[in-house]
């Protein structure tokens, strides 16, 4: 945009009648030249600020190359651990309707009912006279009969399926 100026001052400099009219056009020349210089070297300092830039630049893709491809790596692993978790799952879902067709219907329809209701935990151990998910304890011929019984018995407080897990002798253990 100065030069075009330039050369239209140029143009009209030769159709100047004074001499004050020539000088106004030198001096306005000379005021378009000192503009582009100051573009120039404005550029040539943005260029000296690039360089450092254009640098961080190519450090920064090649750390981004090298993180994605542990991203990468990250993502085949947690495919992998999925896979392998839905076939275990389909196991275990499979294991569980073979199991659950062994059973009495009005237990297994029970069993939903309560896993519902207590935040998926339906079964109980009962430890110490005390039921192990509500800790209210038991009555001790409630609990006797839940030693010598082969019929499920329910918590009389929460309603959770109750199991009686004998301890074992210590001279056993060791």
């Amino acid at each position: 945009m100065q030069q075009q100026k330039i050369s239209k001052l140029r143009d009209q400099t030769l159709q100047a009648k004074t001499n004050e009219q020539y000088r106004a056009f030198q001096h306005e020349i000379e005021f378009c030249e000192a503009e582009i210089r100051k573009a120039e070297d404005r550029i040539l300092e943005l260029m000296g600020e690039a360089e450092p830039l254009d640098a961080n630049v190519k450090t920064a893709e090649v750390a981004l190359k090298q993180e994605q491809g542990q991203v990468d790596l990250e993502k085949k692993r947690a495919r992998q651990a999925t896979e392998m978790d839905q076939a275990g799952l389909a196991k275990l879902q499979a294991e569980r309707t073979t199991i659950v067709a062994e059973l009495k219907p009005t237990l297994v329809t029970a069993y939903d009912r309560i896993r519902k209701k207590s935040a998926g935990v339906a079964v109980a151990e009962a430890t110490d006279g005390r039921c192990g998910a509500c800790q209210i304890t038991l009555r001790q011929q409630f609990m006797q009969d839940l030693r010598r019984s082969e019929e499920v018995m329910f918590c009389e407080s929460c309603g959770r399926i109750l199991y009686y897990n004998p301890p074992k002798a210590f001279d056993a253990v060791q």
